[in-house]
């Protein structure tokens, strides 16, 4: 990910990646098995879990379908994963929260 992406950007790549790991783990297939499902190359699938390429909306539909979910799936934000944008756009935030669960 060497390109100069905005938070947003990165924050939904991070979700994208973290999304398709997790469902395709959830349905114990590979990246292959995946690629194959959509009709993409593995690498691809692989560069897309890395946040190394930027993927484009069809491709998003294609590994959608391949999973048998729907591409705002893949966007989703899990409880973690918007805990940790709360903790980088709010950092003392984080301080708080420590600071009270030592109490």
């Amino acid at each position: 990910m060497n390109e100069n992406l905005t938070p947003e950007q990165a924050a939904l790549r991070f979700r994208l990646s973290k999304n398709l790991k997790k469902l395709r783990a959830a349905q114990k297939i590979s990246q292959e098995a995946l690629a194959d499902r959509a009709g993409l190359h593995r690498t691809y699938v692989s560069q897309v879990e890395r946040m190394v390429t930027n993927a484009s909306l069809d491709n998003i539909c294609l590994l959608a379908v391949a999973l048998e979910s729907d591409p705002a799936t893949l966007f989703a934000a899990t409880v973690e994963q918007s805990e940790r944008q709360e903790e980088a756009e709010h950092p003392s935030n984080k301080k708080a929260r420590r600071a009270t669960t030592k109490i």
